[in-house]
């Protein structure tokens, strides 16, 4: 038998080593699943944010002043910008409940025959009833949405219905769209008024490239301050400032898991090194350096971590599967079931566990004298 046979130790004691490979896994699947609701929250803001706003770019008024026409011509006239569609912004919104976290959905009072033109730049698919009716208080809502709240073609909802709904009055659900980003629409024009008029108050701005910012700066410098612009990189900040405390909890939780596994299986590999100080005692009186030893404890370690490491992320992806199939999914929700940065997170626990749990362990070895634990033991 090879002594230092790394694989045939760890199998040959089980019992040893289950205790710091289940250590490994909780550890790791601590840190992977929080890994997975961040990546859900971000996914959450892009469905609901930033999705539109890489197609799109509101400029709109808070109060009763118009767009300035020379912001309107200029927009006209750039080459960045594919076509302006008018809306009316409305007072409300819909409140979308993700796996971990809520946000807003924004609603779009747009004019009948743009509608169809926004759905498709934004991939979204209607795939139950119809578009809403000019001024028939008919609204368009996602297929998320929809799920969550148990909702389908020809429910109400509204402030009328339940004051749950952020938006006020009462619509009937026309239509259900499916897509890549969230957003609900209404066709609503009891003030008298033309197109061209609609468009003084509020326009969305279908830009070609979200990088060109020529006329992004040309707004923001020119505007009044009652004009409103929100794009792709306003949005996207938020986003960041949002998710960057997370990531912050990230780290503080994955450096606590790596402290508490450092210091509990620290001391389980020092128990377990005073079990086989005989093993050792041989093996350095037969000529193994202690260099050699060492590396053996490492790599029974580290495998044994390794292993805890893998089973881990194996196991949260399960968990994940089941949780949306049984739970998420059927209420328009879902979590991811893989996140690359959530696995090079992770990793460092077993890196950096296999080598600090093993410090006390190997200052014993240092001083053992194979002389004194074989004549011992005679």
């Amino acid at each position: 038998m090879n002594p230092l046979s790394t694989f045939k130790y760890i199998k040959s004691n089980m019992r040893k080593t289950l205790p710091i490979l289940i250590s490994m896994l909780v550890g790791v699947f601590l840190i992977y699943l929080f890994s997975l609701i961040t990546k859900s929250t971000s996914e959450m803001v892009n469905i609901t944010q930033t999705n539109f706003f890489n197609k799109y770019t509101t400029v709109y008024s808070n109060n009763e002043e118009a767009l300035p026409q020379n912001l309107l011509d200029r927009v006209s006239l750039d080459s960045n910008v594919t076509y302006v569609l008018p809306y009316k912004p409305v007072d409300g919104y819909l409140s979308y409940t993700a796996a971990f976290g809520g946000i807003s959905i924004s609603i779009l009072n747009l004019q009948g025959e743009d509608i169809p033109k926004l759905l498709e730049s934004l991939s979204l698919n209607l795939i139950q009833g119809v578009l809403p009716k000019k001024n028939a208080e008919e609204v368009i809502i996602h297929k998320r949405y929809a799920l969550q709240n148990k909702l389908k073609v020809g429910d109400y909802i509204g402030s009328e219905v339940s004051l749950t709904y952020g938006l006020k009055g009462k619509y009937k659900i026309s239509g259900i769209v499916d897509g890549p980003t969230m957003i609900n629409i209404i066709n609503e024009e009891k003030e008298k008024g033309t197109k061209d008029k609609i468009l003084k108050q509020a326009i969305l701005i279908r830009v070609k490239d979200i990088k060109n910012k020529d006329l992004i700066n040309y707004l923001t410098k020119n505007a009044p301050k009652n004009i409103v612009i929100t794009d792709y990189d306003s949005i996207y900040k938020q986003m960041i400032d949002m998710l960057s405390i997370l990531d912050t909890l990230a780290v503080s939780l994955t450096g606590c898991i790596i402290l508490v596994l450092c210091i509990s299986l620290g001391n389980l590999n020092y128990i377990s090194f005073l079990n086989r100080k005989y093993e050792f005692g041989v093996l350095s009186a037969i000529g193994y350096k202690k260099t050699s030893l060492y590396f053996k404890l490492w790599k029974e370690n580290s495998y044994v971590c390794l292993i805890g490491y893998v089973a881990g992320i194996i196991v949260t992806t399960i968990i994940a599967v089941i949780l949306n199939i049984a739970v998420f999914e059927p209420n328009g929700k879902l979590i991811p079931i893989w996140s690359a940065s959530g696995v090079l997170t992770a990793l460092c626990i077993p890196i950096f566990v296999s080598f600090l749990s093993l410090i006390a362990p190997v200052k014993e070895l240092r001083r053992t004298d194979p002389l004194d634990i074989i004549g011992g033991s005679i």
